[in-house]
């Protein structure tokens, strides 16, 4: 592999791209970008497209709550549309999109181990490196849960609906994985000072 191609660099080329789409103001440029982006990363993906279309979508239930709290304000007499909100939410889901698009290019096919290994090697304090890798290392850990609760729960013939017992189902599979997290975040707390780690 090419140098300049390793993780860590590859992870250097995401952030910088991302402080430059940040400070992007045109929406003409961001949908451009975005539109390639969008096209790249579907010939990357293009033998699993309904996990890639799947994750997309997930990302951008973000985008529709901007949308529906930006686009509107509250007049003098009644509701109406809010047209700087509007452009508003327009720039933060397009810049929202170009990012993540960036980020899945920029760490095609580097693994959760690949991504420890090359935070590792970043110029950066060592407290805030060991924050990052404990970071990756949990949100793996709560994806796995996440994704055997998914499992568990189409094993008992659950199919969602837009009704109040999906809610409630849905309501306690977010409870649950906030205990998990608390449980093992005190689990390696412990691990750690035991090892005599000290921040």
């Amino acid at each position: 592999m090419n140098k300049w191609l390793e993780p860590h660099y590859r992870l250097a080329y995401a952030c910088l791209f991302g402080i430059i789409v940040s400070s992007l103001t045109s929406v003409k440029l961001l949908a451009i970008l975005t539109a390639c982006a969008l096209f790249v990363v579907c010939f990357l993906h293009s033998h699993q497209p309904k996990h890639l279309l799947k994750r997309w979508l997930k990302f951008n239930l973000f985008s529709v709550l901007l949308w529906a709290t930006l686009s509107w304000k509250i007049g003098e007499q009644d509701i109406m549309w809010n047209v700087h909100g509007i452009e508003l939410a327009t720039l933060i889901t397009l810049r929202m999109n170009l990012i993540v698009l960036s980020v899945w290019l920029f760490l095609h096919h580097v693994t959760d181990t690949l991504l420890v290994q090359a935070i590792a090697k970043l110029p950066l304090p060592t407290k805030l490196i060991h924050l990052f890798i404990l970071s990756v290392r949990y949100i793996s850990l709560l994806a796995e849960l996440n994704q055997k609760m998914d499992m568990a729960m189409k094993a008992r013939g659950f199919h969602p609906k837009f009704n109040l017992f999906t809610m409630k189902v849905y309501a306690q599979r977010v409870a649950l994985l906030l205990i998990h997290s608390m449980l093992k975040a005190e689990k390696a707390e412990i691990a750690m000072k035991a090892r005599g780690f000290k921040l």
